[in-house]
């Protein structure tokens, strides 16, 4: 059953590998989620780059987004994003245009500037620690634009590269960040932004009013478009929403602790023993996403979008099943319907 919101809703997916589950199950899941999202009117279904987590198979988002294109008919698909240090401009270029030729304008690219991993990763996707400083994002980007719009300047060395497929065939260009640093080169160039709130919540409202204050008009777009994304962990049984939020919850600290750690199973995380300052620590964490009853999240989102005025909203669910991910898209829809 298909819903009409008052504001666009999209949902952001990394491909979670379920406890005793494989990577295959953790695709399966996603091109499962997206079919639900298509069917409850969602526009927009992102998957995440991320690399060497053992809990998250979204390691290589073009061949994610081909397969889920293949598997839905409507729903807008996209990268939230590609990160552009890791990866050769021509070679995202020749990736989302074959993506376009096979999908036509069904494609976002979200791009984003960290390299999401840690650096001797970083060095082995790109065979170089050149080009991975904050520094060189910028020509980065207007390296991609050229391969995908052409206009070079004679002084760049790929001048005389095409991208096939690639020019003339752009996608949907979003740039994603959460910091002032990328509102500001979002601004600048004249491109849609997505702000990571769902990991970044106090810096939200102050990134996008510098990216509002601070926008350029370009041929991409006329007037400043923002999107926040947001998790949201929701059922109708608190007990429930308890169970399917704490094992992300675990899994998020042993990550900050240094750890790359298997994905943690329901009963292994209602067993641990938060202690004081973790479990503080994660109620700072959670504070502005939505997670919790219908009521609950209804609250939190429209405190979020009146404090933010975004455009769109991305959901991010962090539900330890996929049957809690899909609950969760449901309830937004008709809480937001």
């Amino acid at each position: 059953m298909s819903t009409e919101s008052r504001i666009p809703l999209n949902v952001l997916d990394l491909a979670s590998r379920p406890h005793d589950g494989s990577n295959a199950d953790a695709v399966a899941g996603t091109i499962r989620l997206a079919q639900a999202a298509e069917s409850l009117g969602y526009q927009r279904f992102w998957v995440a780059e991320h690399h060497g987590m053992p809990a998250i198979a979204s390691s290589a988002p073009a061949v994610l987004i081909a397969g889920i294109a293949g598997a839905t008919s409507r729903i807008r698909v996209g990268s939230g994003g590609v990160m552009l240090p890791n990866h050769a401009p021509l070679v995202v270029a020749e990736q989302f245009g074959t993506l376009r030729a096979l999908y036509g304008d069904r494609i976002d690219l979200g791009i984003g500037r960290a390299p999401g991993t840690d650096g001797a990763t970083a060095m082995a996707l790109r065979r170089s620690t050149e080009g991975l400083g904050v520094e060189d994002f910028p020509q980065q980007l207007l390296d991609l634009f050229g391969f995908f719009y052409g206009g070079m300047s004679d002084a760049n060395p790929l001048h005389s590269i095409t991208a096939v497929p690639g020019l003339g065939d752009a996608p949907q260009m979003w740039l994603l960040g959460s910091s002032g640093y990328s509102a500001q080169v979002a601004a600048a160039l004249g491109l849609p932004f997505a702000f990571a709130h769902h990991f970044a919540g106090d810096n939200t409202e102050a990134a996008l009013d510098l990216y509002r204050s601070r926008f350029e008009p370009s041929d991409i777009l006329r007037e400043p478009h923002s999107m926040i994304a947001v998790n949201v962990i929701s059922d109708e049984d608190p007990e429930r929403v308890r169970a399917l939020s704490l094992p992300g919850q675990l899994s998020f600290l042993r990550m900050r602790q240094g750890a790359k750690p298997q994905p943690v199973s329901i009963e292994e995380a209602l067993a641990y023993e938060f202690s004081p300052m973790e479990e503080e620590f994660i109620a700072s964490r959670n504070a502005r996403q939505a997670i919790g009853t219908p009521d609950e999240v209804r609250t939190r989102l429209d405190a979020l979008l009146a404090s933010t005025g975004v455009d769109e909203l991305m959901v991010s669910s962090g539900a330890a099943t996929i049957e809690g991910r899909v609950r969760s898209l449901e309830i937004v829809a008709d809480v937001l319907g």
